[in-house]
């Protein structure tokens, strides 16, 4: 019998070994222990049943060896099998929408897939004998070393856990293949744990499996964030991107906590949005770049591409038939379809995974901003340099349509995002491109002010003419031509509201600028003919003001119209009088009447009429009374 036990493991059938020891060892050894033999016999049995135990753990370790050999497969079959399944429930979903919320691996679809059950481990690329390991565990219950077992098998599969998250893979060069490997080698292992789990008792429990599922967890998601650094391929990316979810996928059906992707996923998401900004700016940039600054002229043929492209509506300032001249720049539609173009990419990408991670939606929403805000709102505005005057309004139009853009991709993005997330999607380069508009009119202000200020430098007013003219000044003459000819040609594609903006802004520097000269301390003295003459150059501006877009703006000359008012009044002690003061002199200040009128005083005219002496004593005591009330 001792000697049939030997035949029975080599013929590797362990447990007869086993049941052959025990009833040579409490039935025949018994009858005959009083022989030496048989006592030494009886001494060698736990020899031999550790001989036993040796050769099925032996088996075993062999058998393990060649799962850690097929687990890639394993994990390959799963994960072709969970891609089928996506795509079948896909089909079931556009043929019934009353499921688009249901998704893979719930209790529905689950129930509805029943039909397509597919043995992992026993088809026709794979089989998989769990008897060894079985078998083991059976002879190690009967000896009473499970415990034993369990140890040493643990620290084995850690052992070969640990091989499989110390790979080194690359994802560059379009080198995609170690990277699904891998995560075929993980989904592999963890399949056959769980399997393992389900088909034992007080083996494998779930609470040990799921300790080493997290330790191995924690260093994937490590591992593949980091390789993730390589991939510099759009279209590869969105491969890995499909490899990675329906590993994640493959691995929560068969009941592991996914909750640590998490992070991961938002990694996969931030990254294609980081690749897919980084290529957008480039164009953008250059879009900027190479943009003429100029009213885009449209044909009919690509009149609708242009439209659809850029949100575009007609107005009146639109010219009728065709070639068409739109107010906006080349810039504008380029870098409008290529916003719609990120925001498409980024969508086909996510597919329909912004329905269970929300920051999906997030992601794309702030890296539009970025883009929009660093590479075209920021672009324009270092555009904003340039004394090319005709270059900045074309700007300040472009940044008016970017405005209105933003607002339909407000409506865009909403359209995109999952139907079951709600609340206002509010882009701030709205308020960035509003802000660079200010500054583009801020500029057109300078520019315009700084042509002024060269015609003013012409200025050269005679205070105390010897007769009047009948024309305005030479330089004011040319001024307006100037600024006539800026309107009906620079600024004339400008929406109403903002030329009105800029020629009274132009008009009020103007106005503060000539003040300034009847003001300035080294004019010391002015006469009746030259309030005269600086009446008709008054007028002259008022004229061309109130032949602008809003007859208001001529009240940009008013301090100026207050003043030749006030020279030529009968009674200047009337700027005392607080209504008529209110009425007809609002804007003077006290300090520049006095001003005035001391530099009309210091005039002396040998022969003077009764009339302008009584003026000349209605100034002194204006000036008078205004002194001591200022004292």
């Amino acid at each position: 019998m001792a000697n049939r036990v030997n035949y029975l493991v080599e013929e590797q059938k362990y447990y007869s070994a086993l049941r052959t020891l025990e009833e040579l060892q409490t039935v025949h050894l018994r009858k005959v222990i009083q022989y030496e033999f048989a006592r030494h016999m009886h001494e060698s049995i736990p020899v031999m049943q550790n001989s036993v135990k040796d050769a099925v753990t032996e088996e075993m370790k062999g058998w393990l060896y060649s799962v850690r050999e097929v687990s890639r497969q394993v994990g390959k079959i799963a994960m072709e099998q969970m891609s089928l399944r996506q795509e079948r429930w896909k089909v079931r979903v556009s043929q019934n929408p009353e499921l688009r919320s249901v998704p893979v691996s719930s209790p529905i679809e689950i129930v509805m897939n029943e039909e397509n059950e597919f043995n992992i481990i026993n088809n026709d690329e794979l089989e998989i004998d769990f008897k060894p390991l079985y078998q083991c565990l059976h002879i190690h219950e009967e000896l009473g070393k499970l415990s034993e077992f369990k140890t040493n098998y643990e620290e084995d599969r850690k052992a070969q856990a640990n091989l499989i998250i110390s790979q080194s893979y690359t994802l560059r060069e379009n080198n995609e293949k170690g990277f699904e490997a891998f995560l075929q080698d993980v989904v592999g292992f963890f399949v056959i744990e769980q399997i393992i789990v389900q088909s034992t008792q007080n083996f494998r429990t779930r609470g040990e499996v799921d300790s080493l599922w997290n330790t191995v967890i924690t260093k994937v998601v490590k591992l593949v964030a980091e390789s993730l650094d390589d991939c510099r391929d759009p279209e590869l990316f969105q491969q890995i991107k499909i490899s990675l979810f329906t590993f994640i996928q493959t691995l929560e059906d068969y009941g592991y906590n996914v909750n640590t992707f998490t992070d991961l996923v938002l990694i996969v998401f931030q990254k294609y949005s980081d690749m897919l900004k980084h290529k957008f700016s480039v164009d953008f940039h250059q879009t900027i770049i190479d943009d003429d600054y100029m009213p885009m002229q449209v044909s009919r043929e690509t009149y609708d591409a242009v439209v659809d492209a850029c949100w575009f509506k007609e107005d009146n300032r639109i010219s009728q038939g065709f070639p068409k001249i739109l107010p906006f720049s080349q810039a504008y539609p380029s870098c409008c379809l290529d916003v719609k173009n990120f925001v498409d990419q980024y969508y086909q990408f996510a597919e329909e995974d912004s329905k269970k991670y929300s920051y999906v939606d997030d992601i794309v929403q702030q890296t539009l901003d970025h883009l929009l805000i660093d590479h075209v709102d920021g672009a324009l505005r270092g555009k904003l340099q340039s004394t090319n005057m005709s270059q900045i309004v074309q700007i300040i139009i472009n940044l008016e349509y970017f405005e209105n853009a933003c607002s339909e991709l407000e409506k865009l993005l909403k359209t995109k995002r999952s139907s079951h997330r709600g609340g206002k999607i509010k882009l701030y380069a709205i308020d960035e491109f509003r802000e660079t508009r200010k500054k583009a009119e801020k500029r057109i202000f300078e520019l315009v002010n700084s042509k002024i200020d060269d015609f003013l430098e012409l200025a050269d007013y005679d205070w105390i003419p010897v007769s009047i003219h009948e024309y305005p000044s030479p330089f004011l003459q040319d001024m307006i031509g100037f600024l006539g000819a800026l309107i009906s040609s620079t600024l004339y594609n400008l929406p109403v509201s903002i030329k009105t903006f800029i020629y009274f802004d132009a008009l009020s520097h103007l106005a503060t600028s000539i003040r300034d000269l009847i003001l300035n301390p080294d004019v010391k003295k002015i006469n009746s003919n030259a309030i005269i003459n600086f009446d008709v150059d008054v007028t002259f501006l008022e004229n061309f003001a109130r032949g602008l877009d809003d007859p208001n703006i001529a009240d940009a000359f008013l301090e100026l119209r207050q003043i030749v008012t006030l020279l030529q009044a009968e009674n200047a002690e009337e700027y005392l009088e607080p209504s008529l003061r209110n009425k007809k002199y609002s804007l003077l200040r006290p300090v520049d009447v006095v001003n005035l009128f001391e530099k009309w005083l210091r005039d002396q005219t040998i022969s003077m009429s009764a009339e302008e002496r009584a003026r000349r004593r209605a100034m002194e005591g204006v000036v008078r009374s205004l002194r001591l009330s200022s004292s």
